[in-house]
């Protein structure tokens, strides 16, 4: 989302716009390699969450090789 928005390397900033907002899936952002940026309450609440969602985790980074969303994939057409 933070590289769609024009500011790649920015998931931590991402995630804190989202949090504030009703309704939006904040927790779903996650770092570069799958890692959770929030540190202490926030990033325990994000992986709780991510978890109850059905996401798996590999040590303390989530399987981006099940969860990964390419933006640029469209269903039913192959990855450009």
């Amino acid at each position: 989302m933070a590289e769609l928005a024009g500011f790649p390397g920015a998931a931590r900033l991402t995630v804190r716009a989202l949090y504030g907002t009703d309704g939006l899936p904040w927790h779903r952002v996650v770092a570069a390699g799958g890692r959770i940026a929030l540190t202490g309450e926030d990033g325990e609440e994000q992986r709780l969450r991510l978890e109850m969602e059905g996401v798996k985790f590999r040590g303390g980074r989530v399987r981006m090789d099940l969860h990964n969303w390419n933006p640029r994939r469209r269903i039913g057409r192959p990855d450009a």
